[in-house]
């Protein structure tokens, strides 16, 4: 019962980081959970940044955050169709996501207008099936989509980000998501 608790937790955390720029109550969730979590993550996600100065902190992931995902030059947006080198927003790998979705009964969230590839709607995807106890699903969907595309944005957050933040948490999660569904058997 732990597993069916703290999975769909997680992988909601992660996609919450990755959704957009960090604000300040993400920033403060983390620091209420900051030992357990460079624990976990095997890293400080909060290293280097001023939380003496939370809204400094947020200046400086929000500038993090354009500058690894959004661009305008060294970026790479978080969606499969874009790291897969699809060209184009929309791609054949979000039609086969979205195609996933519809047939697990999967909806996303009412407020949602990201794309259906985007990292944090794969993630919440994910939790969703946790939820439900079908980890096979999950398996299937994760060695299908996320895991496919998922070390190539974390190889380029390595490579391009400044700060501690987004290389702490994409490690942490590649690590997540090897051990949950790449590693698993049958």
């Amino acid at each position: 019962m732990q597993r069916a608790n703290t999975i769909p937790a997680a992988l909601r955390l992660f996609g919450s980081v990755f959704q957009r720029e960090a604000d300040r109550r993400l920033l403060e969730q983390i620091e209420a959970r900051r030992g357990e979590l460079s624990a976990v993550l095997e890293g400080d996600p909060l290293d280097g940044l001023d939380m003496d100065d939370p809204d400094g902190a947020v200046e400086t992931l929000a500038a993090e955050y354009c500058r690894v995902f959004i661009g305008p030059r060294g970026h790479l947006h978080p969606v499969e169709s874009v790291v897969l080198g699809e060209g184009r927003f929309w791609g054949p790998s979000t039609e086969k996501v979205a195609e996933f979705y519809k047939a697990a009964g999967l909806a996303p969230a009412e407020d949602s207008r990201m794309l259906p590839d985007h990292i944090s709607m794969e993630l919440d995807c994910l939790a969703q099936l946790e939820e439900g106890d079908r980890h096979d699903e999950a398996v299937a969907f994760a060695r299908g989509h996320i895991l496919r595309w998922l070390p190539a944005l974390t190889q380029h957050v390595q490579h391009v980000a400044t700060t501690a933040f987004y290389q702490v948490w994409s490690r942490g999660l590649q690590a997540m998501l090897t051990e949950l569904y790449d590693e698993c058997q049958g």
